[in-house]
């Protein structure tokens, strides 16, 4: 089968869908991010789907006939449809009515018979508020659902909110009052951060003074949503719209209600020849190049902590240059409560706490053994760290004979070199072992492990090589002093 007429598995199944749904009485839709992204002429692996006119019992009947088919949540409105690998959400036409001031206090109320523009106006953006509708013609002239891009008709696009205008100039703009989208569902003010970094948009001015005046609202979220709405701004891939969303939720006092820890931040001269931009736009000049870079998002996201400790360490010299000594130790404690209280994997605390504490490391001009050292002490974080440290240089002030690009690639080689050549090497690879110590030297108790430490980092720094007789005599010339 040639490429032109072959039906990827995700495709095959929303036409099979469209094909059943259709002949048993019912109008399906494509909804959501789909018929934003396809719109973009972007993948998108957010396939909704909106079928009116069957009742719950008989669309599940329907679809048990696609694919294997699961229940989502308690309503009796939302499915999962699967089949060779491939899944779709489905769904009948709800309305949502907030019933408190958290983000899950809403009541839902699924009806087959709503009107779609019904469906439509309870979404959170005229860009999300799109439909497509499918049909057997278009089933058997084949979606390309594979990475879902398509040209829209005004025959297939239901668009009663002027999202696809939106989409054009770059706005994202609430559906209808944009108080009551926040007031009804808090966590759209975070979303909508996520979308100005993802989409590299602009946020209309009555959705962005909304968001501020609803902003105390976020503090009812649960902090694992904020945890995964500030990944996905992080991880987005436009520089310019990660730096535009940061700078969204300082403006917005977003940022300070999620992270307390920044607000110190806000405006601070850094008073130092190496810094020309206050801390928090240090912060966010970081992350962007990191972004622009492609870099990692856990580096990303050591990035937006790895200075937080600078406001409580200022100090001044005698020539009134401000200095910040220990900044990355304060700044790491700090980076460590912050991912805790966000509930953030433990590996992921651990990672990205070594790498705001180790964000200054290594030097530019790094030696082998200082090399060693580093890669030693770093693990398997070393490559983020060198991420992190080239991302916080570029936003120093400018330095125009500093190559930042070819730092890096010369940086990585060696640092790989030389962690294949440790395999991050510890005391209890030594070729001596402690029991000798002991019995050669007389050390006792914790003595031991301190001498194996002493003479592991000795090994790694390059200063001996890890064999017996020459541990010895640098042990013997360590003693003579």
């Amino acid at each position: 089968m040639s490429e032109a007429t072959q039906k990827f598995p995700l495709e095959q199944l929303l036409n099979t869908l469209t094909e059943a749904v259709t002949k048993a009485g019912g109008t399906p839709f494509l909804v959501g991010g789909a018929v934003r992204d396809g719109l973009l002429g972007l993948e998108s692996k957010d396939i909704d789907v909106l079928v009116t006119n069957l009742e719950s019992e008989t669309l599940k009947t329907v679809l048990e006939g696609v694919g294997k088919v699961d229940l989502v949540g308690k309503s009796f409105g939302v499915f999962k449809v699967s089949s060779e690998g491939e899944t779709l959400d489905v769904a009948l036409p709800r309305l949502e009515r907030s019933t408190g001031t958290h983000h899950r206090d809403f009541e839902v109320d699924y009806n087959a018979f709503l009107p779609l523009e019904a469906d439509l106006e309870r979404r959170d953006f005229t860009v999300n508020a799109m439909a497509w509708a499918l049909s057997l013609e278009s089933a058997d002239s084949r979606h390309q659902i594979s990475d879902i891009r398509f040209q829209t008709s005004e025959k297939s696009l239901i668009d009663p909110f002027e999202g696809k205008s939106d989409l054009e100039r770059r706005i994202l703009r609430a559906v209808g009052n944009p108080r009551a989208r926040f007031e009804d569902d808090p966590l759209r003010m975070l979303r909508l951060a996520r979308f100005v970094a993802k989409l590299d948009f602009f946020v209309e001015e009555e959705t962005a003074l909304a968001v501020r005046e609803n902003a105390y609202l976020i503090e009812t979220v649960a902090l694992e949503r904020v945890q995964t709405e500030l990944m996905g701004l992080l991880a987005a891939p436009h520089p310019d719209g990660v730096l535009r969303a940061l700078r969204f939720l300082r403006d917005s006092t977003l940022l300070e209600r999620i992270l307390p820890e920044f607000k110190a931040t806000f405006g601070f001269e850094q008073q130092n020849p190496y810094h020309h931009l206050t801390l928090e736009e240090h912060i966010f000049a970081a992350v962007r190049y990191a972004v622009e870079h492609g870099f990692n998002p856990l580096s990303r996201l050591a990035l937006l902590l790895h200075d937080l400790g600078k406001p409580e360490t200022q100090s001044f010299g005698e020539d009134g240059v401000a200095h910040y000594y220990k900044h990355e130790e304060v700044g790491a404690e700090m980076a460590e409560g912050i991912l805790e209280r966000l509930k953030f994997p433990l590996e992921v605390q651990k990672s990205v706490v070594k790498l705001v504490r180790q964000h200054m490391r290594p030097p530019l001009d790094a030696s082998t053994r200082v090399l060693r050292r580093f890669i030693n002490d770093l693990g398997p974080d070393w490559e983020r760290a060198l991420e992190v440290r080239v991302s916080d240089r570029m936003a120093h002030t400018f330095e125009p004979n500093f190559d930042a690009v070819a730092w890096l690639d010369a940086a990585r080689a060696r640092a790989l070199e030389v962690s294949n050549e440790l395999e991050h090497f510890d005391e209890r690879q030594l070729a001596i072992s402690g029991l000798e110590l002991v019995k050669l030297f007389g050390v006792q108790g914790s003595a031991i492990g301190d001498l194996k430490k002493r003479i592991a980092r000795a090994v790694v720094e390059g200063e001996v090589s890890n064999e017996r007789e020459g541990i010895l005599r640098w042990l013997e010339a360590q003693e003579r002093g």
